[in-house]
């Protein structure tokens, strides 16, 4: 199993992202499940949204407490006002858009980081290119 977690902020389509994804996922074949987090709804702030993909059945069932492998950040503000690395695996690895690893800070050394840069190239929705760009790192079980 593979956990994903995307951060974005409330009024972005963070949630429609990761269940787009997991629909694609699902035609393929794959078994998922999708979390959503519920905060403050109020415009921008921080929220995200759990996407777990596996070949086999997923019998995890809790959020409360999420590891993920992959973390995700699509607004980059994000880095300055929360940890988007919070109980990701140490082997796990961030991916984001429009930044380099030095808005890690001290992390950088410790976190894998991807620029999602090469893979975004806005030719179709996002989710399908985020889609193509975990294939193509192979992240997708």
């Amino acid at each position: 199993m593979v956990e994903f977690r995307f951060h974005g902020r409330y009024g972005q389509p963070v949630g429609k992202i990761t269940r787009t994804l997991a629909k694609e996922l699902m035609v393929e074949g794959k078994h998922v499940q999708v979390f959503d987090s519920f905060g403050a709804f109020r415009p921008d702030a921080p929220t995200y949204s759990v996407l777990r993909v596996s070949a086999q059945d997923i019998v995890e069932r809790s959020v409360n407490e999420t590891f993920p492998d992959v973390v995700i950040v699509l607004d980059n503000s994000l880095f300055e006002v929360t940890d988007v690395t919070k109980g990701m695996r140490t082997d796990g690895i961030l991916l984001a858009y429009g930044v380099d690893s030095d808005v890690l800070g001290e992390q950088a050394a410790t976190v894998k980081f991807i620029k999602l840069d090469p893979f975004i190239r806005k030719e179709a929705p996002l989710e399908r290119e985020l889609l193509q760009a975990f294939k193509q790192i192979n992240l997708i079980p």
